[in-house]
């Protein structure tokens, strides 16, 4: 009952301030005075009243619906706060232009970049949903970021679309006099790399499960893949290798072991060339490895350092090799390639942009970046064509919809085995009862 007269009390006020709306200020008064349903509650001396009321509700109505659709628009360092007029993705690329320098407008026409918006983790936005989600969160912020439009491609490209990433990163080394453990690469490569190929890009990915790995360890961890993967048959039909590693280096192209030992990183790369996997010789093999190359530092800085150098072994067909630094020069622990790599691929590669021009980006990125000096991004490619990113799609095998079905089963028969239980307390004592038909 009392939620009839809430709702016909609503009903009622709405009418007035229709009115209101509607009628000159006279009008209002007549219609108040003469044909309101409260026309004999109401005196001359509450019009005023009545009038002021609903103008200061209107006003806090129009207030807070322009709270609810603010929100602020982020470039380089400035913040400028947006007025949208709906929720919509482009309204917000209106807003989004008009907070564009003249600056801003010249460097888009002259680098040939088109204007994105992202969220503050990096998303891009690119539908009505995602702006409309962005907005039910207080004092909602975005990014503008200027890319490169879809380069026109010209030769031969290959999609890798299932690929397998290997990570090999040794952060821990038993004489730290030597060899300084390297936080960095426990910390932040192997989040990054995963981030990128496991969850964004949804490859199969293996890593060592250890920080510390000696010589015949890390020997036995790549056989253990090549065997336990079938690498050789290619069984589950990879059409890429990616292969990480990150740790200390030494003599050219030597990964240091936990132990103080060398792995030669030609000898890694041997196993997977045509001759030794003849599985992998028509696809992509791309290695990315953030190691010291040599011993020049800039002897301003004090941090803790990788290994040391380059790789020149022969030509095999298929190779992307790509290392942090050149030749004769060491690298910090900052992990900056395995960021500025994970923050580029994963902003472009939905528009089909090719991996070799992404690393024109990756460059740029590092040496925007504090300490990008100490890097200074080279690639060897052995190979004839441009390389793009997919997303692997992910389907559920017959054999895991009959595991799920057993289970269902399994789930069923315990459920009516057990089919109520009573908790209570007689007499400051607890008695437990199971209608349990397994024991009749």
């Amino acid at each position: 009952m009392d939620e009839m007269v809430d709702e016909r009390e609503q009903k009622d006020k709405i009418e007035i301030i229709q009115k209101f709306k509607t009628m000159s200020n006279e009008q209002f008064r007549v219609w108040l005075l003469n044909e309101c349903k409260w026309k004999n509650a109401i005196t001359k001396n509450d019009i005023a009243y009545i009038r002021f009321s609903i103008e200061s509700l209107a006003a806090i109505n129009q207030n807070n619906k322009e709270k609810q659709l603010t929100a602020y628009v982020i470039m380089d360092k400035r913040k400028e706060l947006i007025k949208m007029k709906e929720l919509t993705l482009e309204e917000l690329f209106r807003q989004a232009h008009d907070c564009l320098e003249w600056k801003d407008l010249q460097k888009m026409g002259n680098g040939n970049l088109k204007l994105e918006l992202t969220d503050m983790k990096g998303k891009i936005i690119e539908s009505d949903e995602d702006v409309k989600k962005k907005f039910e969160s207080n004092n909602p912020e975005f990014k503008i970021i200027l890319t490169t439009f879809q380069p026109l491609l010209i030769g031969k490209t290959k999609t890798i679309k299932n690929a397998l990433v290997i990570i090999i990163a040794i952060s821990e080394y038993d004489d730290n006099d030597k060899w300084k453990n390297l936080k960095n690469v426990r910390e932040k490569d192997i989040t990054n790399f995963k981030q990128l190929f496991e969850q964004v890009l949804n490859y199969e990915i293996v890593c060592n499960p250890s920080p510390k790995m000696t010589r015949g360890d890390i020997l036995d961890f790549i056989d253990q893949v090549i065997l336990n993967f079938r690498l050789r048959k290619n069984t589950k039909e990879y059409d890429g290798l990616i292969l990480t590693i990150c740790g200390h280096g030494e003599n050219e192209n030597m990964l240091v072991a936990s132990d103080g030992k060398h792995v030669s990183i030609d000898e890694i790369r041997s196993l997977f060339n045509c001759n030794k996997m003849e599985s992998f010789k028509n696809f992509p093999k791309i290695f990315i490895i953030d190691a010291c190359r040599g011993g020049n530092a800039p002897k301003s800085h004090e941090l803790v350092t990788r290994g040391n150098e380059t790789l020149y072994g022969h030509n095999d067909d298929g190779f992307l090799i790509i290392w942090s630094t050149t030749k004769g020069h060491r690298v910090a622990d900052l992990s900056l390639l395995s960021q500025c790599m994970n923050n580029v691929v994963i902003s472009k590669y939905k528009s089909g942009y090719p991996f070799k021009q992404m690393l024109q980006d990756i460059r740029t990125e590092i040496r925007k970046s504090k300490s990008g000096e100490w890097y200074c991004v080279e690639s060897q490619d052995t190979t004839d064509y441009d390389i793009i990113f997919q997303q692997r799609k992910q389907y559920l095998r017959l054999l895991d919809w009959h595991r799920l079905y057993v289970f269902a089963q399994m789930i069923e028969k315990f459920n009516s085995l057990i089919n109520y239980f009573v908790f209570y307390d007689y007499k400051k004592s607890f008695i437990f009862f199971i209608n349990d038909q397994s024991i009749k």
